[in-house]
C-alpha cells in the first residue's frame, strides 16, 4: 500500500469536509443531562456515534457551541490525545517497523479523507481493497502479541474525532487556513509519536555515549506546541522520511 503525499489542497478533500460539517451542524442538540445521539455507522458490532452537545458547549470561557463527543461503542470514553500518543508508542515496540509505518500512513490517508466515500449524500469512512487488507494484516500482528488494540475501531474513532475538530474550527466552511481542524489534528497524532520514537531510538543507539544525544527534537516539539496552540504537524519531507516507502512523493 503506497500513498502519495498530498500537495496543496485537493478539491475533493474540501468537498468532503464541507459536506460533513454541514451534516453535523444540522444535528439536533440535546441537553447536558440528555445529549442527543447521532449514529454515524457501525464497526464490528460497535456503534459509531456523536453525542451533542459536547463538554466544550458548557464552558464559561472559550465556549464552542458546535462541540460534540465522539464514540465508538464504549471503547474510547475519556480517550484523550495523551491516550492516543501512548497507544501509538506502545504499538511502535510491539509490531514490525513496516506495520507501524503502514498504520501511520492509514492515519495520513484519513487526514485527507482518502478512504471516505460519499454514500446517500453523506461522507463515511469505508476502507476497501488493499487498504482494508493492510488493516487486517496489522490487526493480525497485534493479536499475535496479545495486545488489546483494535485497528479498524481506532481509525473510525480518529475519523469522527477529527470530524468534530472541523465542525468546531471550520464551521463557516471558508477553509482560510485549510489544515486547521481535521488535517492538523491527525497530522499531529502522527507526528508526536514518530518524533518521540526517533528520540528513543537515538538513546538506544548512543547508550554508551549519551553526550552525543541531540535534544533539539524534543525542544522543537515543546516550542511548536506553545506557538501553535496544541498542534504539531511535521513537514511533508519529514513524513516521507519517516514513512517511506509507504508514503512517497
Amino acid at each position: 500500500m503506497v500513498t502519495n503525499i498530498q500537495k496543496g489542497y485537493p478539491k475533493e478533500v474540501k468537498i468532503k469536509r464541507e459536506m460533513r460539517i454541514k451534516e453535523a451542524l444540522n444535528f439536533e442538540r440535546g441537553t447536558k443531562e440528555r445529549p442527543k445521539e447521532h449514529i454515524i455507522g457501525e464497526v464490528n458490532n460497535n456503534k459509531i456515534y456523536f453525542l451533542k452537545p459536547g463538554k466544550e458547549f458548557f464552558r464559561e470561557r472559550n465556549r464552542n457551541i458546535n462541540d460534540m463527543t465522539p464514540y465508538v461503542g464504549k471503547l474510547y470514553e475519556n480517550y484523550s490525545f495523551r491516550n492516543i500518543w501512548k497507544d501509538m508508542l506502545n504499538l511502535s515496540v510491539r509490531i514490525s517497523i513496516e506495520s507501524y509505518k503502514q498504520l501511520n500512513v492509514l492515519l495520513y490517508r484519513l487526514a485527507y479523507l482518502m478512504d471516505c466515500t460519499i454514500v446517500n449524500e453523506k461522507v463515511r469512512y469505508e476502507p476497501k481493497g488493499e487498504v482494508l487488507e493492510t488493516i487486517k494484516n496489522i490487526q493480525n500482528e497485534i493479536d499475535k502479541k496479545v495486545y488489546d488494540f483494535k485497528v479498524l475501531e481506532f481509525l473510525n474513532f480518529i475519523d469522527i474525532l477529527s470530524w468534530n475538530e472541523d465542525v468546531k474550527y471550520q464551521s463557516d466552511c471558508s477553509f482560510k487556513k485549510e489544515k486547521v481542524g481535521r488535517i492538523n489534528t491527525i497530522l499531529s497524532l502522527i507526528s508526536i509519536p514518530l518524533i518521540f520514537k526517533q528520540f528513543v531510538d537515538e538513546i538506544i543507539e548512543n547508550k554508551d555515549s549519551l553526550e552525543q544525544l541531540d535534544y533539539s527534537l524534543l525542544i522543537d516539539v515543546a516550542q511548536n506546541f506553545s506557538r501553535a496552540r496544541g498542534v504539531h504537524p511535521i513537514s511533508n519531507k519529514k513524513l516521507i522520511e519517516y514513512l517511506s516507502p509507504y508514503l512517497s512523493e
